[in-house]
């Protein structure tokens, strides 16, 4: 099969909406599933037009496989069920699977400038920045977190991995570079801060671990400096949120919720609902049919035949506020192991070449990318939000693109 060429015009529309995408996907709604969407036409386009299909171009056929067998997972989840009328209704929040290939086909056939990859979301990061700080001092009520247009935790997710993406690329010797990007990073920190997700800032400081293995790995030479100064960046970060008062308040609400909960306190707190889902669907794994429960289902099958008032809390939702206990739940093996492999395969493949080439920022980015959902997953939703599910479509599939092709070159 020869693969004919892609004009310069091709190259020049998809890197513009490269650099776009980080920038609207948690700023604007819908904006973000406007980019994936022509992503996706011109994709279909290339491979009806050049007779080609992303499952058999080596470079993005692991992807493809990976995508659309959690797709496949999603459908079966409810097909088998018996409640196939939720099809309709839910479906259309994990068609960035569906289409993921064919946006991977995109990504491979364009000349990729990566530097509208990194600027992109570093200008995301301060437009975010910016949107916070309007938030704040509008009329919001004290109370409220500011999260742009957005649900806070997802908010406070979507922003740790831009930030980690802004991170790994700070590599630009120019000194007025140097400053936009360290002005990045800061608005970064200050918006993950102002979410007040605890989810999200235990994930940062996972992920701050990571990244300081893998760069002391890269240089190894300069460990006693770089020692320094990775204990200077987590000492500034803890000190940031220690004298954090939103930070600080929820942690503090979260020890006495999980007190509370240990004493035998079972009363409707935030903490107390996950403490319940958690230990309700572990004593219950058992029970779980092959396919699971149905889409979205997971908290009415293990809530409908209790009374307590905390259950009939737990019961309204339609997750368990943890992504592999939820997939589990509502499609059974299949769903909860496509997941794994979303996560874990590409991160394997990601780790295998940094240990061949340690200073490549593609497969460290591509590493802390699935390590960040990997961590976002235990505490919150992963994979049923129309962000969460654009965003880590969109990066993963740009990032092994980048990878086949950086390995493709040596």
């Amino acid at each position: 099969m020869i693969e004919q060429p892609i004009g310069q015009n091709h190259s020049k529309v998809v890197n513009v909406l490269i650099f776009i995408f980080p920038i609207v996907i948690i700023s604007l709604q819908v904006a973000g599933d406007i980019i994936l969407f022509i992503l996706a036409m011109m994709g279909i386009f290339t491979s009806i037009s050049q007779k080609l299909s992303p499952f058999v171009i080596k470079e993005i056929k692991v992807f493809s496989y990976l995508t659309i067998g959690y797709f496949t997972a999603v459908c079966l989840s409810v097909v088998f069920s018996g409640q196939a009328d939720e099809l309709a209704h839910y479906i259309p929040r994990d068609l960035y699977f569906l289409f993921a290939p064919f946006i991977a086909l995109t990504l491979y056939k364009t000349e990729i400038n990566i530097k509208f990859l990194i600027v992109g979301a570093k200008v995301s990061l301060l437009v975010l920045g910016a949107i916070i700080i309007v938030q704040i001092s509008s009329e919001i009520p004290p109370l409220d977190r500011p999260s742009g247009v957005i649900n806070p935790n997802v908010f406070g997710n979507l922003s740790v991995s831009l930030f980690f993406i802004a991170l790994v690329f700070f590599q630009e010797k120019s000194f007025k570079y140097k400053i936009f990007s360290s002005l990045s990073l800061l608005s970064g920190f200050f918006i993950i801060v102002v979410s007040g997700s605890r989810g999200a800032w235990l994930s940062f400081m996972f992920l701050l671990a990571a990244y300081s293995y893998f760069s002391y790995k890269k240089r190894a030479k300069l460990h006693i400096r770089f020692k320094i100064i990775i204990v200077l960046i987590v000492a500034f970060a803890l000190s940031i949120a220690n004298s954090s008062q939103l930070i600080h308040d929820r942690i503090s609400i979260a020890n006495t919720e999980i007190s509370k909960w240990a004493s035998g306190d079972i009363s409707p707190t935030s903490v107390g609902q996950r403490m319940v889902m958690y230990k309700k669907a572990i004593d219950n794994i058992e029970d779980v049919p092959f396919f699971g429960h149905g889409l979205r289902y997971s908290n009415i099958a293990l809530f409908k035949n209790d009374s307590s008032a905390i259950s009939k809390l737990a019961a309204e939702y339609n997750h368990l506020h943890n992504a592999y206990l939820t997939n589990y739940y509502n499609g059974g093996i299949p769903l909860l192991g496509a997941l794994l492999l979303l996560l874990f395969i590409p991160l394997r493949i990601f780790l295998k070449a940094n240990r061949l080439k340690r200073e490549d920022p593609v497969f460290i980015s591509g590493a802390l990318l699935t390590l960040g959902y990997v961590s976002y997953g235990m505490v919150n939703i992963l994979l049923g939000d129309t962000y969460m599910n654009g965003f880590y479509t969109f990066y993963l599939a740009i990032l092994m693109v980048l990878h086949a092709k950086s390995i493709k070159a040596r």
